[in-house]
């Protein structure tokens, strides 16, 4: 009964409410990026250069955008007793909050190249969720309600955060805007149970959306017998969401600095690819396994492996 509702309610948001079996194609769009030889980042593709198909039948590529695709960004960042254990970081003494080393990288090197491409919006979230700024192309914005934000160690450390609540909201709010890339950016510490849980429902809604979503999670990278249940299913519960899309998971246990994963992120957000292609509305949605090519086989592309329609 869940799923049915949950179905009925995204099919006549997305679709609109003339909805029907006679409705015009379906216009969807896929973001990829695509690296050659030594792992470097193509530049330069051509739509004819681009080859898609669903479910092992060719699909007419009708878009192709690189840079210039307007695009629109939500960004939740984590703010409590997890990630700011300190009223205020204090390097000298040892006392570093994590949400300080986010919103320190986010200001150096993420922010103006994001709005050059699009609004964001910028949010953080305990127990519940606080928008700092809304969708907004203005970097100085952005970086103002950075500057506000305070770290919340008095939230109780202890408590279950839901992050799948809050990764979901910021899923509704994209699904909202008409931009053609909309991108999912949530930065937070470990998955709860209740998140894990219904991880399948998540991914059924990734699979349903054009939304890329990228994850970084302050977690071990290695876990062992010790570690708590989430920290133990984290790595392989983020990597199923983000595998979804074309999105990646930085575990920040796999770096030594903030600023390895912030560049890498960049880089993927600015070096991105994006596709439209037409569908026809079915009555019931299916899932279709999505295989992408460009150029030659030697090219390794990072795409969502199935959308739903």
């Amino acid at each position: 009964m869940r799923r049915s509702f949950l179905i009925t309610l995204l099919a006549v948001s997305i679709l609109g409410p003339g909805f029907s079996l006679s409705a015009e194609p379906l216009a969807r769009f896929l973001t990829f990026t695509a690296k050659g030889k030594h792992g470097i980042f193509i530049r330069d593709l051509k739509r004819e250069e681009v080859q898609l198909w669903l479910d092992g039948e060719p699909v007419e590529v009708a878009y192709l955008g690189y840079k210039d695709v307007e695009t629109a960004y939500v960004i939740l960042i984590e703010n409590s007793g997890r990630t700011a254990q300190f009223n205020r970081s204090m390097p000298q003494m040892g006392r570093v909050n994590i949400v300080d080393r986010i919103r320190a990288g986010l200001v150096d090197s993420t922010l103006r190249s994001v709005t050059e491409s699009g609004p964001a919006l910028l949010a953080e979230f305990g127990d519940e969720l606080h928008i700092l700024q809304d969708f907004t192309r203005h970097d100085d914005e952005l970086t103002w309600a950075l500057h506000k934000m305070k770290p919340k160690p008095d939230f109780n450390p202890m408590l279950e955060i839901r992050v799948g609540k809050h990764l979901l909201w910021g899923v509704d709010r994209l699904r909202e805007r008409q931009e053609r890339r909309k991108i999912l950016v949530l930065f937070t510490t470990t998955v709860d149970r209740e998140s894990y849980s219904d991880l399948e429902e998540y991914r059924y809604l990734l699979r349903l959306n054009d939304i890329e979503l990228y994850v970084v999670s302050f977690a071990a990278s290695i876990t062992n017998s010790m570690h708590t249940f989430e920290q133990r299913v984290n790595r392989s519960y983020f990597r199923k969401l983000t595998g979804e899309t074309g999105g990646k998971l930085y575990l920040s246990g796999e770096h030594v600095f903030v600023h390895e994963f912030m560049e890498d992120l960049l880089t993927r957000l600015s070096l991105s690819y994006t596709i439209g292609f037409y569908v026809d509305p079915r009555e019931e949605e299916e899932e279709y396994a999505v295989k992408l090519r460009v150029r030659d086989k030697k090219v390794k592309v990072d795409h969502r492996k199935k959308i739903i329609f």
